[in-house]
């Protein structure tokens, strides 16, 4: 909604605007987040309540703190950071507002980290939720109100202000005050302050250093983009990577999950080994079709979305969707990995080889070729990552993905795009049929090709049923699934047991 009421042109002043505060954020990051979700879960399982008290309590205060003194500086010097950093002086109205968003907003991811570490996962999702709501219905009014890219960046604000608020009175009545009686009025914290923070930053500077490297990169492109595009050109690219975030919807719940999951196993042994080639497979299975129907669809999707203003997002979208194919080699899975079993150093490396050719291929291809260029870059460096994380799984920690499996997976969803490529190309029927439609065929065709080519098994049958068996009102809808999955498995199995 935001992307159509303000259209390409102020849509992409509204993105390099919130780069500037994503990169500040990010540099006060410190690891504190990934840290939060290690400790906080490894307390649990070690039933150590005094020790998460303590955690819960210093993290808390120390981001509080750090936030205030960065927010009061960006907002003395949002100016000279809109001059210097985005090359648009008038935007420094826009950078002051969003300036509150290093408060509010690195106090909401590290709640949302908390709530997993302790595996409340409702109580993340509700958080999440209370910033989506307040962002998507203030941002659009203030919008249509008439403030413009000032009533977006307003709106965005909001919805932070609003879930950090919501998080932390949840944290205190719940949680918190849980800890308290169990550990006693009268008995304080299992640590001290500055032992807390020496614990979670020694832990969290490889994975800050990984985690701001990215972060960085990422805001870079916006930087990179405003002295090589034009806000036409920002504000299309910013719509299409908005939409590749349906695809972050399926994928990061699933590493936030698997981060405290593979924290709680040991590092040395088979157990996580098969947990992490099962989680690649799984994620692969999930997001590989899911990013390929998106590349076919993604004229439909864009212009049910945003209109047909945004020309040039179709060709944008399903360009940088590619970059989600990588997840049949573990993309997802990689990260949260090596994070868990505490090899932060891994992970480190692995973003350096992505970074290192990013930053020269992008400043060529993309004073070459534009937003093309900088998704040229962003395609082959994520693949170089990848290549290096999967390689040091397999050599170093003894992990191995199956490439069967994954071939199996891009084989299936190449299969099942080929007779929908009609209403991908050339729809006959309305944008939003041509979608319901070319789904359900999608569905079927991949469903029925994954067990016939053995990519999907007896023992995945009975693993699907058990993530869904406490979701009453989808479990019909599984289970009808699964029974057409083993009547192909069985004939499958029937037919080479013949050959046989």
């Amino acid at each position: 909604m935001i992307a159509r009421f303000l259209g390409p042109e102020y849509y992409g002043i509204y993105s390099i605007t919130l780069a500037v505060p994503a990169i500040i954020i990010s540099l006060i990051g410190l690891g504190l987040d990934s840290a939060v979700v290690r400790f906080s879960a490894r307390f649990r399982s070690e039933d150590r309540p005094e020790q998460l008290l303590s955690l819960i309590k210093s993290v808390t205060a120390f981001r509080l703190a750090l936030g205030f003194i960065v927010w009061l500086l960006c907002f003395l010097y949002s100016d000279f950071l809109a001059s210097t950093l985005l090359n648009r002086p008038e935007a420094g109205l826009y950078i002051r507002l969003s300036s509150f968003l290093i408060i509010f907003q690195t106090l909401f991811s590290l709640l949302y980290s908390l709530y997993v570490g302790l595996d409340r996962y409702d109580v993340g999702a509700a958080v999440k939720l209370s910033m989506s709501i307040v962002k998507s219905t203030s941002a659009p009014l203030l919008v249509v109100a008439g403030l413009g890219v000032f009533g977006a960046v307003m709106g965005h604000v909001l919805g932070f202000a609003v879930s950090a608020m919501v998080g932390i009175s949840i944290l205190y009545l719940g949680p918190y005050r849980t800890l308290k009686s169990v550990i006693g009025d009268g008995v304080e914290g299992g640590g001290s302050f500055v032992r807390d923070l020496k614990t979670i930053i020694s832990y969290g500077l490889p994975l800050y250093a990984s985690s701001l490297i990215l972060l960085l990169a990422d805001q870079y492109r916006l930087i990179l983009l405003a002295h090589n595009a034009s806000d036409l050109e920002i504000g299309n690219f910013q719509a299409a990577g908005n939409f590749a975030s349906l695809l972050v919807v399926i994928s990061t719940p699933i590493s936030m999950a698997l981060f405290p999951a593979f924290s709680k196993l040991d590092p040395a042994g088979e157990e996580v080994r098969k947990a992490f080639q099962y989680s690649v497979k799984y994620t692969g299975m999930l997001i590989v079709p899911a990013a390929l129907f998106t590349i076919l669809m993604s004229r439909s999707l864009v212009e049910i979305v945003y209109g047909n203003k945004y020309l040039l997002a179709p060709l944008f979208l399903s360009l940088y969707t590619v970059v989600y194919l990588y997840s049949a080699f573990g993309s997802i899975v990689l990260s949260s990995f090596f994070n868990g079993i505490g090899e932060t150093g891994i992970n480190l490396k692995a973003t350096l080889a992505y970074v290192i050719p990013f930053l020269p291929l992008s400043i060529i291809l993309t004073s070459m070729l534009g937003v093309l260029g900088l998704i040229l870059s962003i395609l082959v460096s994520s693949f170089l990552g990848v290549v290096y994380g999967v390689y040091t799984a397999k050599n170093k920690l003894k992990a191995p993905i199956s490439l069967k499996n994954s071939a199996r997976i891009l084989i299936a969803s190449g299969v099942a795009a080929i007779p929908i490529l009609p209403l991908a190309l050339n729809p006959p029927i309305p944008n939003y049929l041509s979608i319901l439609l070319g789904g359900i065929i999608y569905l079927a065709v991949y469903m029925t090709v994954l067990p016939i080519i053995k990519g999907f098994q007896k023992s995945d049958v009975m693993t699907f049923r058990n993530l869904f068996r406490n979701y009453g009102k989808l479990m019909p809808v599984v289970d009808l699934i699964m029974k057409y999955e083993l009547k192909l498995i069985d004939k499958v199995q029937h037919g080479e047991d013949e050959e046989d």
